[in-house]
């Protein structure tokens, strides 16, 4: 059952990178545009999209924040979307699209998001995350590859 925890590890991969503007180390983005809406507090990065921490690198073509708008830092919810990729030291997840929603706690996965770590890979038609439980659900249809490692 190791590499299943594995795969609940990479999810929560995925969760710290939605939290980069909390992060103490700080954080870079690069696009090749910004958007930055006041009224609404929608912060919309689009075109070569990449968000940079000190351990977790995520690329996508478009990510859309949702921020508080009377405090700007505090991020609620977003989505990435298009060639969505994270990485973090071996662990590697890929999807379509991702949307986050930090208050209800969830991160939804769909376009045959795969997660990999080392020589475990799940992929499946769509993955939800909850924070909270610390719980992956893999909706199908599902496919599982455990190779022992050293093979």
């Amino acid at each position: 059952m190791r590499p299943v925890s594995y795969m609940a590890a990479v999810i929560m991969v995925f969760f710290t990178a939605t939290a980069w503007a909390a992060s103490d180390e700080g954080f870079t983005v690069s696009s090749t545009s910004l958007q930055i809406q006041e009224k609404t507090g929608d912060i919309t990065f689009e075109g070569k999209v990449e968000v940079r921490t000190a351990e977790i690198v995520l690329h996508c073509d478009l990510l859309v924040v949702q921020t508080d708008k009377d405090d700007p830092s505090k991020i609620l919810s977003g989505m990435a979307s298009g060639n969505v990729v994270l990485t973090r030291g071996n662990d590697r997840v890929k999807a379509e699209k991702a949307v986050f929603d930090l208050e209800a706690g969830k991160v939804e996965l769909t376009g045959v998001p795969q997660l990999s770590r080392e020589e475990t890979t799940i992929e499946a038609e769509k993955i939800v995350y909850s924070i909270e439980e610390g719980k992956a659900t893999f909706q199908g249809p599902v496919r599982a590859i455990f190779k022992a490692v050293g093979e």
